[in-house]
């Protein structure tokens, strides 16, 4: 999944970020939020109960949506029950169309929808959650992972360390990505053990969830990742070692910038805009020259923040390149040191 790169003349995001479908904020917020459950649930709650025994999974879906919004304690033990449901359906259900890309429509089950609405459950819904993590159910652990990645509690921290050694690839994965949501270092030397698992798609979500935490012990696994078979892994070890504040990654991403594919190139060429570190100047120039118009438009952006002397010729030429873009974001950056293009 590719993040939307902005290069209209400031500066870019990341290349790629690949995690699971976009979390809305309201989300992480609702599941921390203290709620209110009277004692006696309502006709509109009993009613929502049964509707997640519906043959319609849209409807069992929409049912667990609402429960949630009702902070219907009462109904933890059902939407517990309900994350097995691996039903394939459309979004959005809960009124969150959770895609990176424009005009995809995206996948949901109705396990995914309990899965939500157990965050805005908590803390109650925490027990139950943990529990379900050993269930003999794949989607009822993958989808209790998930839910635990929402709720800030210190209870789900080791439940989830010990799911990243689950037999089945889609629970790791979700056990990696909730891991990287949580605050605690305990989470590092675990995730960084599964840049190494058989499953590159757990390996990318490993990667992923370590760019998020503020700890080097990560560092050297991220840099072996970047000689990972899958490119998206190597991607992703890309931007993570971007947001590490450690100058081992700069020789191996300068590696990566001449010779990966053309995806891990941009996201090297954003790693390195975020390094304080003369290094990465020559490399970058050269990038310019990119035959991907992406990358030379990261690696426009990332002379920008060197404030290299070396680099104000190749920027002035990159203000005439075929994409507008690029042209965009060179002029972007010779402005931000304060030199001016030749068009101007």
């Amino acid at each position: 999944m590719r993040t939307l790169s902005i290069t209209l003349a400031v500066p870019l995001l990341a290349c790629g970020i690949v995690a699971f479908g976009r979390v809305a904020p309201k989300l992480i917020k609702a599941a921390n939020q203290p709620q209110q459950q009277s004692s006696q649930p309502s006709a509109d709650v009993t009613t929502d109960i049964q509707k997640l025994s519906s043959r319609n999974a849209i409807e069992r879906a929409e049912a667990a949506c609402a429960l949630g919004n009702q902070h219907a304690i009462v109904a933890i033990p059902e939407l517990i029950k309900l994350l097995g449901d691996d039903a394939a359906i459309e979004q959005p259900v809960c009124g969150e169309k959770n895609s990176w890309k424009k005009d995809v429509v995206s996948k949901t089950t109705p396990g995914e929808m309990a899965a939500i609405a157990l965050t805005r459950l908590a803390p109650q819904s925490v027990e139950p959650l943990i529990v379900a993590l050993k269930s003999d159910s794949i989607p009822t652990r993958a989808n209790a992972a998930f839910a635990l990645g929402l709720i800030h509690d210190d209870r789900n921290v080791k439940p989830l360390i010990a799911t990243l050694n689950d037999t089945e690839a889609r629970v790791r994965e979700k056990a990696a990505w909730s891991l990287g949501l949580v605050g605690d270092e305990r989470a590092v030397e675990p995730l960084a053990a599964r840049l190494k698992d058989s499953d590159w798609h757990v390996r990318s979500q490993a990667a992923w969830a370590l760019g998020l935490k503020g700890d080097d012990r990560s560092v050297d696994g991220l840099v072996s990742a970047l000689s990972d078979e899958n490119a998206r892994v190597q991607s992703q070890a890309a931007w993570a070692l971007g947001l590490k504040g450690n100058s081992r990654a700069v020789e191996p991403l300068t590696v990566a910038l001449a010779n990966g594919p053309e995806e891990v190139r941009c996201q090297a060429a954003w790693a390195l805009g975020l390094k304080g570190d003369s290094r990465a100047v020559m490399p970058l120039i050269n990038a310019l020259k990119d035959s991907d118009a992406e990358v030379r438009s990261q690696a426009a952006w990332a002379l920008g923040l060197k404030g290299d002397s070396r680099a104000i010729n190749a920027l002035r030429v990159a203000t005439n390149d075929a994409d507008a873009h690029v042209r965009k974001q060179a002029k972007w950056a010779l402005q931000l040191r304060g030199m001016q293009s030749d068009q101007q």
